[in-house]
């Protein structure tokens, strides 16, 4: 399976490292080529690096890990994202005093996503944990860290949980794309206890269920 990875933030970096690690053929595409190709030559596991348009002709799947403002700028003059699908990084959060949600409860940085590129499938994931988790993996004593995902399109989640697992995450279909409403607040609240109350990002969420 070959990913194309959209930025190359700390989310971007996690993600490569973890599906090379694993044996994923991986691009990182970014408007700074320079940078791409920075973060593609940092892996220990072989990454190429190269432009946003480079990088969404490659990949099967696409993370699309840039921060929610600049989410419409990337997607917004291109039509090659058909067939795609696209995995949604990115939490609408607003950072001030403290951490707020942008958008939500009638609708989602997803679903808006969703709407911004109708030929591709979006799945939510990889949102709900932080950089470090993800890169180095959420694995805590005898439990993984719980990924949570949702979309429409029940191939193309099996295809995404299929890396979650791969990368390390207890991966659980938390349904279709609207309930990214839901799991974009959550993410705000891990980002909430992690910096606003200063416990970290050594954590992770866990769902717990009974054999």
């Amino acid at each position: 399976m070959k990913l194309g990875i959209i930025g190359t933030g700390k989310i971007a970096k996690a993600v490569c490292t973890a599906a090379t690690k694993k044996g994923y053929r991986v691009m990182v595409g970014g408007r700074n080529l320079e940078k791409a190709n920075q973060v593609a030559g940092e892996m220990e596991h072989f990454a190429t690096g190269g432009t946003i348009a480079n990088a969404i002709h490659f990949g099967e799947i696409l993370v699309l890990a840039v921060p929610y403002k600049s989410v419409e700028e990337v997607l917004r003059n291109t039509d090659t994202f058909r067939g795609k699908i696209i995995i949604d990084c990115t939490n609408p959060v607003i950072v001030g005093d403290s951490i707020e949600l942008a958008i939500g409860h009638t609708t989602s940085a997803a679903e808006q996503i969703a709407q911004m590129v109708p030929g591709a499938t979006v799945v939510k994931a990889y949102n709900t944990a932080f950089a470090n988790q993800i890169q180095e993996g959420p694995f805590f004593g005898p439990n993984d860290g719980t990924m949570f995902y949702c979309g429409d399109d029940e191939q193309a989640k099996a295809a995404v949980a299929k890396l979650l697992v791969d990368t390390g995450f207890d991966a659980v279909d938390a349904g279709p794309l609207d309930s990214a409403r839901l799991l974009e607040p959550l993410a705000t609240l891990l980002m909430r206890l992690g910096y606003t109350q200063s416990m970290g990002t050594d954590m992770a969420f866990k769902l717990l269920r009974r054999d």
